[in-house]
């Protein structure tokens, strides 16, 4: 058990931590950092009954993630606590386990020659919810828009105060199209996505919020209208390019919808496209199995490629490439967790 002790202890863990979050005890243990809480104390704290509690720190204890001393007192090391509140985005990995628990069935019979091209993106109705707040936790992390646009550069923050065209595909619950608009006032965004119900959801939280700036649509990003053609100063893309089924279809289409002069964006996680590379990080193996049962899934489901999420920084530029980006038009920026790709048409923004 040397190999897989290990990780059945984490499988069963992550679960317990997800367990946690619910129950509102990380959130609880960060308020008071470094304090020693008696089991019943914790419980009385979070508002949860004792015997749950106690049976929980002995998940937590044993697998390390809290201390639990001789007296049954415990304690949770800051940091750990500070990754997994609601706001962190450390815990949207641990939560992405709820996108993958009752699907491995479906999963291995996909492996299968004689098996479903892969598991479609309606069986999994709460991952907009996730990726709603995983975005979220970016958003908090990452002072988003005003940090974002400034590693971006390319005049882009004060172009988007004085005023452009912007066009979000694949925008889903639209954190970030609402974070956007909020902050720049001046400029319009349309936002889209294949989701129909998720799109009447944002239309109605758009009206919540006042916002008069942004417009939601049901639309393919692998086949953008023709009339869009040529009337966009800023594309920006979040997260969903390796989702998409026909990624090359999409990418064909980016130069067509922006101005003479413009800027894209397109953030997407930060790994190389050697795989034995790639697997040499251990966390990787997060990555790849979002990828297994999501990503490249609901990709295959569609009769699309299945790029998966570790498609790599390598192979998305040669894509863009191919579809008509020159080397000089091309820049990346390499963050931990993901890399933008900032592509400048014409002379840019002014």
């Amino acid at each position: 058990m040397d190999t897989l002790g290990p990780l059945l202890v984490g499988g069963h863990a992550s679960s317990a931590i997800v367990a946690g979050n619910y129950a509102g005890l990380w959130a609880v243990l960060h308020k008071s950092p470094g304090k020693t809480w008696g089991v019943e104390e914790l419980a009385d704290a979070a508002d949860c009954k004792e015997r749950w509690v106690r049976e929980w720190v002995g998940v937590m204890a044993s697998a390390g993630v809290i201390t639990l001393n001789s007296d049954m007192t415990l304690s949770c090391r800051p940091d750990v606590a500070a990754g997994l509140i609601p706001s962190a985005e450390p815990l949207s990995f641990f939560t992405s386990l709820e996108l993958t628990f009752d699907k491995e069935e479906k999963i291995g019979k996909c492996f299968k020659k004689n098996g479903p091209l892969g598991v479609p993106y309606s069986d999994f109705p709460n991952f907009q919810k996730w990726m709603e707040d995983w975005t979220k936790s970016r958003i908090v992390e990452e002072n988003f828009p005003t940090g974002y646009f400034e590693t971006v550069g390319g005049n882009l923050y004060m172009a988007a105060e004085k005023g452009l065209e912007v066009l979000e595909p694949g925008c889903g619950a639209g954190r970030h199209t609402f974070a956007v608009a909020k902050h720049f006032p001046n400029s319009t965004f349309t936002a889209f996505d294949i989701d129909a119900e998720q799109i009447e959801k944002n239309k109605i939280k758009c009206l919540e919020l006042g916002l008069k700036n942004v417009t939601f649509l049901v639309a393919d990003f692998c086949a953008m209208p023709q009339e869009w053609n040529g009337r966009f100063d800023y594309l920006m893309i979040y997260d969903c390019m390796h989702d998409l089924p026909h990624p090359a279809q999409a990418m064909a289409g980016l130069k067509r919808v922006l101005k003479d002069n413009a800027l894209l964006t397109m953030m997407d996680i930060n790994t190389t496209s050697d795989r034995p590379t790639q697997t040499k990080d251990s966390i990787s193996a997060v990555l790849y199995n979002i990828s297994l049962h999501h990503c490249m899934s609901v990709s295959l489901a569609n009769g699309g490629v299945g790029l998966g999420a570790c498609w790599g920084v390598e192979l998305a530029v040669s894509m863009l490439k191919e579809a008509g980006w020159a080397e000089n038009e091309i820049k990346v920026i390499k963050e931990q967790m993901h890399a933008i790709y900032v592509l400048t048409k014409g002379n840019g923004l002014q």
